[in-house]
């Protein structure tokens, strides 16, 4: 039962209660009320023969929290409805699954969204451990943000295909749930670093469309992702912040260069991020190669690395000029902001490329995990 003073509601909808289940399921919801008939629905002709209990965690505003209790006879399984107030929302989604985690009475925990972007029939398959429709300009974000976060943990997540999927199981006693700090709706990525025992497998889904609402990415939340990337990979390594601190002060570079281009000789903003990069990228490689990396012992010879971080630039930036053109075009958003915002981005996979390959020390050190299906703690639902 949910402690009064922490001014929640918790709401047991069955006149039965049953605490054998085999599965909790998860669902954050925040204005979902059109949305939560046909994912109930689905989950129901998805767990046949599977003991389940659906626990909504509610951030809402509308009338989410009313449909969800005129549903509550409906089912054969249990449902439970956690609703936080408007102070205790701060954390995002990802602090609203930790409270489904805690109130859950199974072993294992399902955590799925309620847009039913995430297909309800893949859950037993993820339970078992068994071996699209986001749209260009999304799709290529979600490629570049996961590339970005398994970057920024490459011994742990380099190969996690979706370390930021909303859609995973896990079981509940191999997660220290007093560790989590969530921030946002990423709380699978605060898991699997808070947690480094975890053994993961990934099955793969196709992603679906989004039912009803509104989607919860903004920009916002974009900078909740990247402030808990800070969080979660700052502690302990100073190369990596002389690394950000450099590359903090390449964006002002950057952004100067593409400024004067674009406002003094009237170039297209892509084209004159063409040119700024290359101010930018010789800038980084001077503080880099002289105080990022200066003592380190490499075996790669200087022509190497300078080569290197160029061509890595210039590749980078391919990735870059989608973001630019979404965030500028469809978005609406200032070229020099979504110049620094995508700069920000391949500061993180710079940073991987330097540390592991230009500037690698050699000799890395490997740790293997076990395969047995038995002691997986965790899968994930990966979009294909």
């Amino acid at each position: 039962m949910i402690d009064n003073k922490l001014s929640q509601s918790f709401l047991s909808m069955t006149s039965d209660v049953q605490t054998n289940f085999e599965l909790s399921i998860v669902i954050p919801t925040r204005n979902e009320a059109g949305n939560i008939e046909p994912l109930l629905t689905r989950i129901q002709q998805a767990m046949k023969g599977i003991s389940t209990e659906v626990i909504f965690v509610d951030d809402s505003t509308d009338k989410t929290p009313e449909v969800i209790k005129n549903l509550q006879y409906s089912y054969s399984f249990q449902i439970n409805l956690i609703t936080r107030l408007p102070e205790q929302r701060k954390n995002g989604l990802g602090g609203a699954v930790v409270e489904g985690f805690k109130s859950a009475q199974s072993p294992w925990v399902c955590v799925i969204d309620a847009d039913l972007q995430h297909p309800p029939e893949s859950i037993p398959q993820i339970l078992s451990g068994d071996a699209s429709s986001l749209g260009l300009s999304r799709t290529i974000i979600s490629h570049t943000f996961a590339l970005t976060t398994r970057a920024t943990f490459p011994e742990r997540l380099l190969k996690i295909t979706d370390p930021l999927s909303g859609f995973f199981i896990t079981r509940r006693a191999a997660l220290n749930l007093d560790e989590l700090r969530p921030d946002g709706f990423k709380i699978l990525l605060e898991i699997m670093i808070k947690n480094p025992k975890l053994v993961i497998s990934e099955i793969p889904i196709q992603f679906g469309y989004r039912h009803a609402g509104e989607s919860k990415a903004s920009v916002a939340e974009t900078i909740r992702l990247f402030r808990g990337l800070y969080r979660l990979r700052m502690t302990g390594n100073l190369s990596f912040m002389r690394f950000l601190a450099v590359g903090v002060s390449g964006l002002l570079v950057n952004s100067v260069v593409l400024a004067a281009f674009t406002e003094l000789t009237g170039l297209n903003y892509l084209l004159s991020a063409v040119l700024a990069t290359q101010a930018s990228t010789l800038w980084n490689f001077g503080l880099t190669e002289s105080w990022v990396f200066g003592k380190r012992q490499t075996e790669r010879p200087f022509i190497q690395r300078l080569g290197g971080f160029v061509v890595i630039n210039n590749l980078l930036l391919l990735l870059r000029s989608p973001i630019m053109t979404a965030m500028v075009s469809q978005w609406h958003v200032h070229y020099l902001v979504a110049n620094l915002f995508s700069l920000f981005v391949m500061t993180l996979l710079r940073y991987f490329v330097a540390d592991k390959w230009l500037w690698n020390k050699g000799g890395d050190s490997r740790r293997t995990q076990g395969n047995n299906l038995e002691n997986i703690n965790t899968q994930i639902g990966a979009t294909k």
